[in-house]
């Protein structure tokens, strides 16, 4: 019965925050590929990436979600 409550809580909060569960999506998304899935060659682009997203921050902050 509580894990009936709690699940409907959870889906009509999801529901109020479009923006927050797409987050935590594309999030868990990017971290399962690199645990799980990510070769040696995509490893590295990805850290090329990060590098270059966190200089781009360095210059232009944007909003934390």
């Amino acid at each position: 019965m509580a894990k009936d409550a709690q699940r409907r809580a959870a889906d009509k909060w999801d529901a109020k925050h479009p923006e927050n569960k797409a987050h935590r999506r594309a999030k868990s998304a990017a971290k399962n590929f690199i645990l799980k899935r990510a070769s040696e060659d995509e490893l590295q682009q990805v850290e090329h990436w990060v590098k270059e997203r966190r200089a781009e921050r360095q210059t232009s902050p944007i909003k934390k979600q």
